[in-house]
């Protein structure tokens, strides 16, 4: 086995790094479907067997897998019970086919599945696919049957969008009543580009069709390809094993992030969602869709108008949404209001582009508050241009250069302090990281990578000395991940700075290594397997996995009550603890000033207008948390017309839009901002430093001037 690389979950910089045609091995999470090897051979109820991957062949994988794997060494049985749920789950991820029954006829195989593959016994596989084939062919006449009469959308009845909240079927009449609603809600989505009844039958009964024979025709490499990642994501959410197939599907994958809508999409529970936006990416320059959108029909342009997404295998619904550059996609969304948590159709429409770097550049501005000048810098990811650090340039592209233009303008400017903005920051280059700490931080660990050994690395900051010395504060949120969550981590551990935003970061703090696997009988390769191998830690040995970095001081905003971050997966590895790092050494105390800090922040949050109507959508929010389900009841006016209202009210309850444009801020004018490249513009123009409605980062504006005064107006904080 060849391992081909390392992947820190930083998705952000790596793709952008792959765009400029870098080798960076960076993965999304698991995709459920997948095509791999497709032969010919019987179509009995059970496929053919083909080949590479057999039975024998699927216990060599899963020891592959645990003698790799961080913390699993033994197929036990908890693993086998995980196994057992989430073949299931991949095969249904919506439950629309299988009965409670089924699942009840095979649980004597439950805690099973390691003695069955230790005889080389893998028959339950197969048998619980042909089941899923006539449970198929059953639902598929059902499907018909529904459809033979028009439905009437006039009815205020509900669809549940979270399938986690949904149970298996108990019979058929409660199976067939799932597929009412679920085929109405996608006649629904439909009838936003065509109206006749008999036209959109006709296209859904073709799709289910199609679905059918796609999965009939698939063979045993394919389905035990399926089985393999049962297993696979039942050790942690970002082990995969990848067959031949997968890999070129990975690559088309890649095409979407870098010409399409410049969004990486994953799939869960069956729905298409939105993982992270690409700086630079046609998605996020356009600033409506948001991360954990879940795509539920794609109108690709070709004339064929929306084609339902929802359970289509997540390689088919890139094959929709890539195209021509210039060209636009239609998508249909469902999300939460921010300011109702009513789950609710979006439709937005994007204009297909290549993911330019220097679109998403950090950028820096200035903000007066109460007299004092603070800096903040807007860094989107941890990127870097691999070729071009090898070029010998001193200026390539990366963020850490970025970073060093940005802080010698802020210190040419005398600023009295800064803010490093991670609140869209999902990750990058770990090296850049590394080096970017030690622009903040002099020598020292920055962070620690445990192994399976129990080995302990530690990783330091490469140079000698700082860019910057004086006051500083690093504002996160729950989509701060990884890189980021290891740099604000460190800046907490050393008592450089402040963290604030939400109260914690995204949570995610393991390494994944891709291992090819060597072809066999002709083959080039037998696929691929990527595996969490090790786990960081932060210098003073504390672990971001799962708990994330929290937060000093929380500022008050609407995307705290969103559940977001890696304890949302399933089987996400636990917290734990390791020793301190040699060589960490506090740089000042900043706890003693904590509590004047929160007193003074809460009554300025509280007697504040701007956080009224935020404060209200929070108290909404968390209210209709739990609330999942959408109407399939007809809007009075098509979601195109709809659409524009709604992504204005979407935007009042997030972190801020318009750009800062001579904005008093507690008071005080400042008239700086109305000539800065980077406080003008359109406001969804995610170089836009610091916006107009960014309550948040002004209130931590204001606890970073709070902070310096408390301190006595030190003016070096890394001692």
């Amino acid at each position: 086995m060849k391992r081909k690389g390392l992947a820190l979950g930083l998705s952000l910089g790596a793709v952008m790094a792959a765009s400029l045609g870098f080798q960076v091995f960076i993965y999304p999470r698991l995709r459920t479907n997948f095509q791999a090897n497709a032969g010919g051979g019987e179509r009995s109820g059970r496929p053919a067997n083909s080949g590479f991957l057999s039975c024998s062949t699927m216990q060599v994988r899963v020891r592959d897998f645990l003698k790799a794997h961080y913390s699993f060494r033994r197929f036990d049985e908890e693993l086998s019970k995980r196994t057992f749920q989430r073949y299931f789950q991949i095969l249904d991820p919506g439950k629309n086919f299988f009965l409670a029954g089924d699942i009840d006829s095979f649980a004597k195989i439950e805690n099973k599945i390691p003695e069955l593959l230790q005889k080389t016994d893998c028959n339950f596989v197969a048998e619980i696919y042909a089941l899923y084939l006539k449970r198929m062919e059953e639902s598929i006449k059902t499907i018909g049957d529904i459809l033979t009469t028009p439905m009437e959308f006039t009815v205020d009845e509900k669809l549940e969008t979270d399938r986690k909240k949904i149970g298996w079927a108990k019979d058929e009449a409660d199976r067939r009543e799932r597929w009412r609603k679920l085929l109405k809600f996608t006649a629904l989505n439909m009838r936003e580009t065509e109206k006749d009844w008999n036209i959109i039958s006709s296209r859904m009964n073709k799709r289910y069709a199609l679905f059918k024979k796609t999965m009939q025709e698939k063979s045993s490499d394919e389905v035990n390809s399926l089985f393999l990642n049962a297993f696979a994501t039942s050790l942690d959410p970002h082990s995969q094993f990848m067959a031949p197939q997968d890999q070129d599907e990975f690559r088309v994958a890649f095409s979407l992030q870098l010409v399409g809508i410049g969004a990486s999409l994953t799939q869960q529970d069956g729905y298409t969602t939105v993982e992270s936006l690409i700086p630079g990416g046609a998605a996020m320059r356009d600033g409506r869709l948001q991360k954990g959108d879940k795509i539920i029909a794609v109108d690709s342009g070709d004339g064929s108008g929306f084609v339902d997404v929802i359970d289509m295998d997540l390689s088919k619904v890139v094959q929709l949404i890539r195209g021509q550059k210039g060209t636009n996609v239609k998508l249909q969304l469902l999300r939460k209001d921010a300011l109702t948590n009513e789950t609710k159709r979006e439709l937005i429409e994007l204009e297909r582009a290549v993911v330019h770097l220097a679109d998403s550049e950090a950028h820096s501005d200035v903000m007066t508050i109460q007299g004092k000048k603070i800096g903040v810098i807007n860094l989107p990811s941890f990127y870097i241009d691999y070729q071009g650090s090898k070029s010998g340039k001193a200026d390539f592209l990366s963020s850490s250069n970025h970073i060093d233009r940005e802080l010698k303008k802020l210190n040419s400017e005398k600023v009295d302090g800064i803010i490093l903005d991670l609140r869209r920051n999902g990750g990058g280059d770990l090296d850049e990281c590394l080096r970017l700490t030690g622009f903040f931080v002099d020598k020292g660990p920055v962070v620690q990578v445990q192994n399976r050994d129990g080995s302990v690395e530690s990783k330091d900051d490469p140079e000698e000395g700082v860019r910057y010395k004086g006051p500083l504060a690093v504002l996160i949120s729950k989509q701060s991940a990884s890189a980021s969550e290891i740099l604000a981590g460190a800046v907490q551990d050393y008592g450089r700075g402040l963290i604030l935003g939400n109260s914690r970061s995204y949570g995610k703090a393991t390494v994944q290594s891709v291992i090819d696997l060597p072809g066999s009988a002709g083959r080039e390769s037998d696929g691929a397997f990527k595996v969490t191998i090790s786990k960081f830690f932060r210098p003073s040995g504390r672990s971001n996995q799962v708990e994330g970095v929290p937060s000093d001081l929380q500022i008050p905003d609407v995307f705290e009550v969103s559940d977001v971050g890696e304890g949302e997966n399933d089987f996400p590895l636990p917290h734990s603890t390791i020793n301190p790092a040699p060589g960490l050494k506090l740089l000042q105390d900043l706890s003693k000033i904590m509590p004047t800090l929160k007193q003074k922040s809460e009554a300025r949050v509280k007697a504040s207008e701007e956080f009224k109507p935020i404060f209200a959508a929070i108290e909404k929010a968390r209210k209709e948390k739990d609330n999942t389900e959408v109407s399939l009841k007809a809007l009075e006016k098509p979601l195109a017309e709809t659409a524009a209202v709604s992504t204005a009210t979407q935007k009042v309850a997030s972190a801020g839009n318009a750009p800062l444009q001579g904005t008093a801020i507690n008071g005080k004018k400042d008239s700086t901002k109305a000539n800065t490249p980077h406080s003008k513009g359109k406001s969804d123009d995610p170089n836009v430093v610091i916006r107009q409605d960014d309550e948040q980062l002004r209130e931590a504006g204001s606890i970073l001037v709070d902070s310096i005064e408390l301190l006595g107006g030190k003016a070096d904080w890394t001692r």
